[in-house]
């Protein structure tokens, strides 16, 4: 929101505006209100419920105190342990800390991997993208840095290492698949102190048929 302000801040007021958004929070509602004038409103799903995309299988595996290992059985069942493996999967953690860590463990397991966090300035990221969209890194660990407004081809699988702290989020995450018509595969990682995650990862899942 800031950044939008400071940019309209600077822009004539006389103009034509096209304001775009993925969700429909009353903050955002807010913000339309303020900026926009009359605007005609196109919708596409409904806004009053969150429901993540219908071609994504979301599944659920409890790993209590062995998620590295956990994480490898994910990436070697998706074959990215291969030799010229052309498959992607996008790792989320919810700290630039494990991220780190976590590249570092794969890329001795000899996984072709990277991370992207905040700490990264942007001439590093967009190199880090550019390595996973051409496929030279098959894995990309990120923070919720990643979770919206990235648009990657062929990510088949999303890898929810720690859960996220919305379901939003989460919905968010595991959009970074399934893209364009294609299937994804999202996996998230639960162990027993995500208990009161479990009941709004439950809602997300029913809403779209998946299995519980």
């Amino acid at each position: 929101e800031p950044q939008i302000r400071k940019i309209l801040q600077r822009v004539p007021r006389q103009r034509q505006t096209l304001f775009f958004t993925a969700t429909w929070p009353r903050e955002v509602r807010q913000l339309a209100a303020e900026i926009l004038y009359q605007p005609f409103k196109v919708m596409i799903g409904n806004r009053d419920e969150l429901k993540a995309n219908q071609d994504v299988i979301q599944q659920v595996r409890m790993v209590d105190g062995y998620k590295d290992r956990a994480l490898m059985d994910v990436i070697n069942e998706a074959g990215l342990t291969r030799q010229g493996s052309y498959g992607k999967a996008l790792v989320f953690a919810n700290t630039k800390r494990m991220c780190e860590q976590l590249s570092n463990t794969m890329y001795r397991n000899g996984v072709s991997c990277n991370a992207i966090h905040g700490d990264k300035d942007q001439r590093q990221r967009d190199s880090t993208l550019q390595q996973f969209k051409s496929g030279r890194v098959n894995v990309l660990i990120a923070t919720d840095v990643a979770q919206r407004g990235l648009d990657i081809k062929d990510v088949a699988y999303v890898v929810n290492y720690d859960v996220p702290k919305t379901m939003e989020d989460y919905i968010h995450r595991i959009g970074r698949t399934g893209r364009a018509g294609a299937k994804g595969y999202a996996v998230t990682f639960i162990s027993r102190g995500d208990g009161g995650k479990a009941r709004g990862l439950v809602d997300v899942m029913q809403r779209t048929g998946q299995e519980i």
